[in-house]
């Protein structure tokens, strides 16, 4: 159980992200989510963060759920009509597009049944951030990252494709990478 101490728009995303996750909300709790500019409740843990980023907040609660899981540590993909299980390290990037999500390693490219924002939740912990509406990336897979125009910047990958981080992403990247 965890208390909403935020916006009406932010509280109604986060109660729905939590109770996709089985995480009740309720009215007193001693855990409260806190939107910044908010007063944080006397008495009580509280964890502050910025409204654009109430997905980080999801993330942090349920990242003990699935972390002892194996099917956390792998990705199931098919290509040539056989399936190949490879590890978060190997893939560079994941792409929704209109042939649905795609894995792609240094030398292939995979069809993989999950959605972006599962993977995104999920991998999180393990160096993948959100840099467009369509694009998840490995940070570890990245060899250069290319200031643009606009405040965006573009990302060089390791296998050599260049990814545009969208205007909204970019603070988050500037953040997480303290640049």
């Amino acid at each position: 159980m965890v208390q909403l101490l935020c916006s009406t728009k932010v509280y109604e995303k986060l109660k729905q992200e939590l109770s996709k996750h089985h995480i009740e909300v309720t009215t007193d709790s001693d855990w409260v989510l806190v939107e910044q500019g908010f007063a944080l409740p006397e008495g009580k843990r509280c964890i502050v963060f910025d409204a654009i980023d109430y997905m980080d907040v999801v993330k942090l609660l349920v990242s003990g759920i699935r972390e002892d899981t194996q099917y956390a540590n792998t990705l199931t993909g098919l290509i040539d009509n056989k399936f190949a299980v490879i590890e978060p390290k190997d893939v560079v990037y994941l792409e929704a597009g209109s042939d649905g999500l795609m894995a792609y390693t240094k030398s292939n490219r995979y069809s993989v049944k999950e959605t972006l924002q599962y993977y995104e939740n999920l991998w999180a912990a393990k160096g993948f951030i959100r840099i467009n509406k369509s694009q998840l990336v490995n940070l570890l897979q990245v060899k250069e990252i290319i200031p643009w125009f606009n405040s965006r910047y573009v990302l060089r990958m390791d296998n050599n494709a260049e990814l545009e981080v969208s205007k909204m992403f970019s603070k988050k990247l500037r953040n997480t990478l303290n640049i």
